[in-house]
């Protein structure tokens, strides 16, 4: 099949449209680990104290480096309507629920991260988005086990954790549906993308 006709032109505005989404994401996420704390019990501050603030960290590092490629292309809102309300609908008052649907967004993030740097598109993309995304990817792997080890530590049952996986991935496939034109533009198989996060994550 010949490759499509990709050039750093084209390739703009759906990367602008992806650096939104994941903007959206890492700003949820970082709001997401503050309000958690915030709800701890002193017991459960100093077990999880250093790995929330870890990730806070990681998250905001993230937006602003996301930001910071986001200025070079064209500009698009961080977050339409559909996906505000996904984000809000992730929060929940129990602390191991949350960090369970949290641990879930994750890894649908390093599922779509994995399958847009695995596009040829990607090498019409300036390199340093490039290098951006890996170390994001790489974060985001981290963010998974961290985030599933502690929900699992504040007694979230294990059929539970897997039912608010299984619920997450749903909800964010159905989010990813409608930019599938962007994925595909960007070289990405989005039927194949989203059976994956709707299979695992």
């Amino acid at each position: 099949m010949p490759r499509p006709p990709y050039d750093r032109l084209s390739a703009q505005p759906q990367a602008a449209a992806l650096l939104a989404l994941l903007r959206a994401g890492e700003q949820s996420a970082g709001a997401a680990f503050d309000r958690i704390a915030h709800r701890l019990s002193p017991g459960q501050m100093a077990l999880a104290a250093p790995d929330l603030a870890q990730l806070v960290a990681d998250e905001r590092r993230h937006d602003a480096v996301l930001a910071a490629h986001a200025e070079v292309l064209p500009v698009t809102a961080v977050g339409d309507a559909a996906t505000r309300r996904f984000f809000r609908r992730l929060e929940s008052r129990e602390t191991c629920v949350h960090l369970a649907r949290v641990a879930a967004l994750d890894a649908c993030v390093c599922q779509v991260l994995s399958r847009v740097l695995a596009a040829p598109v990607q090498e019409f993309l300036n390199p340093s988005l490039i290098e951006a995304l890996w170390g994001i990817r790489r974060d985001e792997g981290r963010h998974v086990r961290v985030t599933r080890r502690l929900a699992l530590e504040f007694d979230i049952e294990t059929a539970r954790f897997r039912q608010i996986g299984f619920e997450v991935r749903a909800e964010f496939a159905s989010l990813l549906l409608s930019r599938a034109p962007a994925f595909e533009a960007l070289g990405v198989d989005s039927t194949a993308l989203i059976a994956r996060v709707r299979r695992d994550g």
